[in-house]
């Protein structure tokens, strides 16, 4: 969190060169693309000594199961997801259930 806020107040205003909604954007001022991320992602992985395959999708997934584990309703968790129906969402109430 500490390293989102850092970026957020101090590194991102020279990033962008216009208004952009998303949060993450690159060194051209642009939205970061998913293909991108993940390369990010794995150096950041490399750099930490960190072994195990993590991406983008699979911590999308934990954080949905985080949430719902903390008690999110899962309408929320839907629209945090930005999916446009429920059934999308409800993978993770069964996945949560296999791991009780």
């Amino acid at each position: 969190m500490k390293d989102f806020k850092e970026y957020q107040q101090h590194s991102r205003k020279y990033l962008e060169k216009q208004v952009q909604e998303a949060f993450i954007i690159g060194s051209f001022g642009k939205p970061m693309k998913g293909t991108s991320m993940n390369t990010r992602l794995k150096i950041l992985c490399e750099r930490a000594g960190i072994e195990k395959q993590i991406s983008l999708h699979g911590l999308r997934h934990s954080i949905a199961t985080h949430l719902l584990q903390q008690g999110m309703p899962l309408e929320q968790i839907s629209k945090f997801l930005g999916h446009t129906s429920l059934d999308s969402t409800q993978i993770y109430t069964r996945l949560l259930e296999e791991l009780q």
